[in-house]
């Protein structure tokens, strides 16, 4: 099973088709969300929208919390009154903070920015936070999906393997890697590539297998 693995669309419709487009081609049989619909950029309903009536699994990121406790949203000016149709709102309700899903007999667990916290940080530039090693031990799942920090990461450690995507956002003057994951649970390898050139990121597969 190839799964395509998106994250951190932050309202922009344009780079959600275009990545849904992307996913198309290289075959995908699921697509997972990390979370953060809303934030941003100007369509949230309209990626909302897209999310639910494909029936992608998502988790809520941080935008879509704030956006439910404070009612605005965070944009390039900084926070502004959430404008959203009533059905987003019971969408962005509905996401769970966290969830596993088994693919192919592969157990994986989704998060957003980390499994102890929403706005952690997981990056490949500081070492490993304890609440990813506590979520090793309490959990059956041997790979873990972050979104959040915008940055593309696949991190292999002694009991199991991070993935982060990077974001799809494609508004200037915010970071974003402009980039998506595909992970195959058959081969078990995963690829990230750029959404504007379909290229892939890394040169070759990362073999998740420690065989």
């Amino acid at each position: 099973m190839r799964i395509g693995i998106i994250a951190d669309i932050h309202g922009d419709m344009r780079a959600l088709e275009s990545t849904l487009g992307r996913l198309e081609c290289l075959g995908v049989t699921e697509i997972v969300c990390l979370g953060d619909l809303v934030g941003y950029g100007s369509e949230p309903d309209a990626v909302v929208t897209e999310i639910r009536d494909r029936g992608i699994p998502c988790v809520r990121g941080n935008h879509d919390r704030w956006a439910l406790e404070r009612r605005q949203v965070f944009g390039l000016r900084g926070w502004k009154s959430a404008v959203l149709r009533d059905d987003t709102w019971s969408f962005l309700t509905s996401l769970p903070p966290s969830l596993l899903i088994v693919c192919s007999e592969t157990l994986i667990g989704l998060h957003h920015g980390s499994p102890s916290s929403d706005t952690e940080f997981v990056t490949a530039y500081k070492p490993m936070p304890p609440s990813v090693e506590e979520f090793w031990e309490r959990s059956k799942a041997r790979i873990l999906l972050l979104g959040h920090s915008h940055i593309p990461m696949i991190d292999r450690g002694a009991c199991g393997t991070v993935i982060n995507p990077g974001s799809i956002l494609s508004v200037s003057g915010i970071q974003t890697s402009y980039s998506f994951a595909v992970l195959d649970t058959e081969c078990l390898s995963v690829h990230i590539y750029e959404v504007r050139s379909g290229r892939e990121i890394r040169r070759d597969p990362i073999d998740l297998d420690d065989k």
